[in-house]
């Protein structure tokens, strides 16, 4: 029987990904991998009562371990969240770092947008389509802001609820609803570039929506664009629920009831401005200094100008890998390496680049990547709960992914290789302290930092992993069928920017996935500056890193490909090498553990006297009356060492030359029965006592687990000896 936390987590898991039913003890890395699904966990367990974070779900990677965590916390108490008031998202508030990026770039902002085109229910009319837009306005407080600029710097007035009329936003266009027509993506592309055009931040004009009203009974759709300033990846997976909740009641003469926000995007903005100055946060200036100010070669002719290379002179590489690649990056790849979706998509554009590099004589292992991550670490301020909060909290940050050592044409050919890659990007990518938020507080929101950081070179390659957008496991179960699910097959419609925005890297790279009909695929936009590279040069790269992940995908079908890195065994300090060894003679390593001051006592006296007895050997006897089923009897010892991870755990030294437990996922039971019921009842005693004394002379070597046995003696129908001989460096 499953518990009811853990109920409620297999219904969510199951909904996020698209399947019928999980097992308790699952692995879902695909889920810890990728933020915004994890974050969808987070949310839809949040709002079923049981409270998980998202760090949980990327580190609890099965129901039952994340139920455990989610108990937990409901028996110790709900953490203290951040009390702010009813109106305490109305107001001004500084901008985030990446937004203060942003309008330090120079040039226009106004088109800085993202948009999705949504899939509209049947029969919503304007007064319908009103009513549900204003329920999300009013919900959530930064679509109703302006951009201002004042002593202060940049910052957003958010206005009251009721500010935006919902009508005003709204654009009308009059279809016959054949989406696939060539007609309509014409229209759908220039009404997308008008409405991008009518966006002003400055005015407090953040959201546009074209409705494509095809009549009372066909399905339109709506392209709702919004100014990047007030959205990211994460909050279209909470406005476009919202919109479905919305109409939910309004399509029944109902108001709209959408559920609260806990933390607004004003008090995190505030409570980020505070961190940045912090000592702690301060003190993370030297890491990044030394991501920084290593080498980075040119890329192109040279590195881009800000007053030259603009928006409006980029070219577009895009590509796309088949469906077999990218399961096997979604979820293969991470579950072997014990890792996330990005280990293995940088792990190929660290190959891609060096490679690239070489063929132009440039033998350079490292790469400087400008990366974006979700941005919400709940963990920087302790109460906070941005599950339900929309807003751009995009973290940007620079790492060094270097690959020094590694023979590129082995792992280009998918050898083992390949598996090093993978396994030397996903220990720098872990490297970054508190997943790089850190560097843009300092870069952009605290003075003194700023200015150090500041007189590095930006890096000249930026990359961003979008996620996996899916109709159908994006929108809760719930509301599937509402209509408000992004439209498939139009991912593709996109808006240009202001011509006069600098052009944001010299190669910017952005991938996704999206279902398509032979699966999920990935695919990338490399989008450059084409002053600075050619179109040729450009799509050199994007063939490499294609090459690169079709090599990972086919590593890790190998045999014995993946294992653990030292990231994964924080208890003990360990090299790659020695992990290695240890994997080679453990396969089914979990865990490396350091031994307590009394097993170190224990394990030296057992080694120091290695002939005749141990007298750290114990034995324990349990007389068992009644019929015995030896079957069930040993299943059950099996069972023991399956729950009590300790009683798997073999004595090995380290480098260092101490001595660590590593402990194994499946370990066998050693089980041995003996049948004394042809023995004459007066001999069976002293048969039994030989028995006894000749186990516990057979010595357990350490380095063997399990150091546990057991012993079935029959002595009649109804009576037998069950015998425990264990070492006492496993238990009390």
């Amino acid at each position: 029987p499953r518990t009811r936390s853990e109920e409620v987590l297999a219904s969510v898991y199951a909904e996020v990904l698209g399947l019928e039913r999980v097992g308790l003890d699952d692995d879902f890395f695909v889920v810890g991998g990728d933020s915004i699904r994890s974050i969808q966990v987070v949310t839809r367990a949040r709002a079923r009562g049981v409270e998980v974070t998202p760090r949980e779900v990327f580190e609890r990677r099965t129901v039952a371990e994340l139920a455990e965590a989610a108990v937990a916390r409901s028996r110790a108490g709900a953490s203290p969240a951040i009390v702010e008031p009813a109106d305490g998202g109305i107001g001004w508030m500084p901008l985030p770092p990446v937004g203060a990026y942003l309008m330090g770039l120079g040039g226009g902002v106004g088109r800085f947008a993202m948009s999705m085109v949504v899939e509209l229910p049947v029969g919503i009319d304007s007064a319908g389509l009103a009513a549900t837009l204003t329920a999300v306005l009013d919900r959530h407080d930064v679509l109703r802001s302006r951009l201002v600029t004042g002593r202060d710097g940049h910052g957003l007035m958010v206005d009251p609820p009721g500010s935006r009329p919902a009508a005003a936003l709204v654009h009308r266009v009059a279809c016959d609803g054949r989406w696939e027509s060539a007609d309509w993506r014409r229209t759908a592309t220039a009404e997308l570039d008008a409405a991008t055009g009518r966006l002003d931040p400055g005015a407090g004009v953040m959201v546009q929506v074209v409705w494509f009203d095809a009549g009372p009974s066909v399905a339109g759709r709506a392209v709702l664009v919004l100014h990047h300033l007030v959205v990211d990846g994460v909050s279209w997976r909470i406005l476009l629920p919202d919109l479905a909740a919305a109409w939910a009641r309004v399509r029944t003469g109902a108001a709209p009831e959408l559920p609260p926000v806990p933390t607004s995007v004003r008090r995190w903005a505030h409570a980020l401005a505070d961190e940045a100055v912090t000592p702690r946060r301060v003190a993370e200036l030297p890491f990044w200094q030394r991501v920084l100010d290593g080498p980075d070669p040119v890329l192109g002719r040279r590195r881009p100008d800000p007053d030259t290379d603009t928006m409006s002179t980029l070219g577009t590489v895009r590509v796309e890998v088949p469906a077999a690649v990218t399961e096997a990056l979604l979820t293969t790849l991470p579950a072997v390496f014990h890792g996330g979706v990005n280990d293995g998509l940088l792990a190929a554009l660290a190959m891609a680049v060096a490679r690239w590099r070489a063929g132009r004589g440039v033998i350079e292992p490292s790469v400087l990547v400008r990366l974006e991550g979700h941005g919400r670490e709940e963990g920087l301020v302790p109460g906070a709960d941005l599950s339900r909060t929309v807003g751009w909290f995009t973290s940007m940050f620079p790492v060094r992914l270097d690959v020094s050592g590694v023979d590129l044409d082995a792992a280009f050919a998918a050898g083992p290789a390949a598996g090093d890659v993978v396994r030397a990007v996903k220990e720098q990518l872990l490297a970054v302290p508190d997943k790089g938020i850190g560097h843009g507080l300092l870069r952009h929101l605290n003075p003194a930092t700023a200015e150090v950081l500041a007189a590095s070179p930006e890096p000249q390659l930026g990359f961003n992993y979008l996620g996996r957008y899916s109709a159908t496991t994006d929108m809760p179960r719930e509301l599937r069928g509402l209509g408000w699910a992004q439209a498939m097959g139009v991912d593709d419609l996109a808006a240009a920017p202001d011509p006069d925005l600098p052009a944001l890297s010299a190669v910017e790279i952005s991938s996704f996935v999206t279902d398509t009909a032979d699966g999920p695929r990935l695919a990338a936009e490399f989008a450059f500056p084409t002053g600075v590279l050619t179109t040729g040069e450009v799509r050199e790269l994007a063939d490499l890193w294609c090459a690169a992940l079709s090599a990972l995908a086919g590593h890790v079908d190998t045999p014995g490909a993946g294992g653990r890195t030292p990231s994964d065994l924080p208890l003990v300090t360990v090299g790659q090498a020695e992990i290695r060894r240890w994997e080679a003679r453990y396969p089914g390593l979990t865990d490396v553990w350091p031994l307590t001051p009394l097993q170190s006592g224990l394990l030296f006296h057992s080694l120091l006297h290695d002939s005749g007895a141990d007298v750290y050997q114990v034995q324990l006897v349990v007389h068992l009356s009644g019929p015995v089923e030896a079957a069930r009897m040993r299943a059950a010892g099996q069972g023991l060492l399956g729950r009590h991870a300790n009683l798997r755990a073999a004595f090995v030294p380290d480098a260092a030359g101490g001595w660590v437990q590593v402990v194994s996922g499946e370990v066998g039971l050693p089980w041995r029965e003996v049948d004394l019921r042809g023995v004459p009842e007066a001999d069976r005693a002293a048969a039994v006592e030989r028995l006894l004394a000749e186990d516990r002379a057979v010595r357990f070597d350490p380095a063997v687990p399990p150091l546990l046995r057991l012993l079935l003696v029959r002595l009649a129908e109804d009576r037998c000896e069950l015998v425990l001989t264990a070492h006492h460096v496993l238990f009390d």
